[in-house]
Order: C-alpha cells, then structure tokens, then sequence
C-alpha cells in the first residue's frame, strides 16, 4: 500500500477507534505513526479532522465527511487488488476438453479432478 493510502487507512482506524493508541495497536504501529500520518492529513487538506482532548477523539465535521469517502476509496483500492493478474481473483467459465478415451481415463481425468479441487468456478465439459 502507498504511503497516502496507509495514512487514509491509519486516519479509518482512528476514527473507527476513536483513539490514536488503539488504532496504533491494531494497525501494528506506533502511536506516533498514526499521530504524524493524520497530522500530515490535516495539513495536506489544510483542515482539522479530529478534535482532540486528552481523554477523547472524536471527528469534526469536515472528518466525518473525509471519514465517508476515504472508506469508499479503500473498499475501490481493495477491488482493484482482487483484479490485479496474479492476485486473488479465482477463475471462473466453462472449459472444454476433448482427448482420445484411454488417454483421457488415464491422464486427463485425474488431473481434472485436481484442477476442479483448486478452482471450482471452473465448469469442465468433457465431450
């Protein structure tokens, strides 16, 4: 993930948690981390986000409309991953085989059979 996009989603947790040390805890960094990436925030958008006491974060009104889009822009940063070559995305259709009888007994079906094991939206046809 990008440095813009891991501070989006450090500034998500805060505002999920509604604390810095928490959304530090479970993002595995330091709460300075998380301070300094919404602080950067802030002043990339020139706007407060957070108001801060020393006992509470809650967002402001301009935070809790950044809160709306930058979850939109995760979850579209999270498909995009899925569509990636390589990435998780399953395959998925119809695919046709066709081989000699004894061949396919032998050699084709079992490896069928694997290959259905590993990718189940696949749908073999074997005329």
């Amino acid at each position: 993930m990008t440095d813009r996009l891991e501070a989006l989603a450090l500034f998500v947790a805060v505002a999920e948690q509604e604390s810095f040390a928490e959304a530090a805890r479970r993002q595995n960094k330091t709460p300075t981390v998380v301070t300094r990436a919404v602080a950067a925030l802030e002043d990339e958008l020139r706007v407060r986000l957070f108001n801060r006491t020393t006992r509470a974060v809650s967002l402001t009104h301009a935070g809790a409309r950044y809160l709306e889009v930058c979850r939109k822009i995760l979850a579209c940063y999270d498909e995009l991953k899925e569509l990636e070559p390589g990435g998780s995305a399953q395959p998925h259709g119809a695919l046709s085989v066709t081989a000699p009888a004894m061949f396919g007994r032998l050699h084709v079906i079992p490896a069928i059979t694997k290959f259905l094991t590993r990718h189940p939206q696949i749908d073999i046809r074997a005329p």
